[in-house]
């Protein structure tokens, strides 16, 4: 059952358009594979500087910071996959370095353990929501334009901190947004594309 399900989320099975009905599509912004290694490492450390045991660890390979979700369609005149190309061509969006400091707990159920930007970090995160939602409006897609609070998140446990706490901060430049499918269930994410900062 599980290889059908992994099966049905594939663009070419069912089309792209019919993907976003069924499973959460949105941009987000993945530590590089040079930065991946010390972003783990400092995951632990926040764990142990909280003092948090228990901790059900975010797997490495979904660590990221989200940024908004695919553009909903407004007057969209091609299908989603085309639109999508046709916007990524006209994406424009200068990279910056990325800084996490404060811990939070996040959630309906206050169970994830997140660390979040500092105000410049914010900032950017939020011209980058901004540049989405600019190269997505062409093609009949309204992306959000909100603010939001980026953050990553660690983990998960019961009877997080309240307080938020400043922790050991990490920083690391972001030079591309990754347009994903959320595999819910599956503590998967399929990337379908990348979209490369200047």
């Amino acid at each position: 059952m599980d290889d059908l399900f992994l099966g049905s989320l594939a663009p070419d099975v069912i089309g792209f358009d019919a993907i976003r009905h069924i499973a959460p599509t949105f941009f987000a912004i993945y530590p590089s594979a040079q930065d991946l290694p010390r972003i783990v490492e400092w995951q632990k450390r926040i764990f142990r500087q909280l003092g948090l045991s228990g901790v059900t660890p975010r797997p490495s390979e979904i660590l990221h910071v989200s940024v908004a979700e695919c553009g909903k369609s407004k007057q969209q005149r091609q299908p989603l996959d085309v639109a999508l190309k046709l916007a990524a061509e006209r994406f424009s969006c200068p990279s910056f370095e990325l800084t996490l400091k404060t811990s939070a707990r996040f959630g309906s159920d206050n169970r994830a353990l997140v660390v979040v930007a500092d105000a410049a970090g914010m900032r950017d995160v939020h011209g980058l929501r901004l540049a989405l939602a600019d190269a997505q409006k062409p093609f009949g897609l309204s992306g959000s334009r909100g603010m939001s609070e980026p953050h990553i998140t660690l983990g998960y446990r019961d009877n997080l901190p309240i307080e938020r706490q400043l922790v050991e901060p990490i920083c690391f430049r972001v030079k591309a947004v990754d347009l994903v499918v959320s595999n819910v269930g599956h503590t998967e994410h399929l990337h379908q594309a990348r979209w490369s900062l200047t």
